[in-house]
């Protein structure tokens, strides 16, 4: 997207730790981005506003619950400065027998512009 460069680092099942499991039949999906701001203005990044994602063409929410399941993820929100980058992580719970997952990324909802990854 012009001088902003989005980035699907890698997607992860993820069954959870002995508190903090996903439903029965459920797995964590999380998916780890890196986006790089190249432009000459600031970039805010909500992972709410600006992602959605679907399993198998359903609609599926993001999982707070999901993103703790390792002390290492960061969430992915806030705002990236002119020539910075950011990466972070957004999770999902999701059937252990999902065979495709999309997830959009539209940084400014009202220009209509989305970036598509399907896994």
């Amino acid at each position: 997207m012009k001088d902003v460069t989005v980035t699907l680092e890698s997607v992860t099942e993820n069954k959870g730790k002995q508190y903090n499991e996903p439903a029965e039949g459920n797995v964590f999906l999380l998916c780890e981005f890196t986006i790089d701001n190249q432009s000459e203005k600031e970039l805010a990044v909500s992972s709410i506003m600006s992602f959605d994602a679907y399993v198998d063409s359903y609609a599926v929410n993001q999982s707070i619950t999901g993103l703790i399941t390792d002390e290492g993820n960061k969430q992915l929100d806030g705002t990236v400065a002119p020539g910075k980058k950011m990466n972070g992580v957004i999770a999902y719970e999701v059937p252990e027998d999902w065979k495709e997952f999309e997830v959009n990324f539209e940084p400014d909802m009202w220009s209509g512009k989305k970036l598509t990854f399907i896994c």
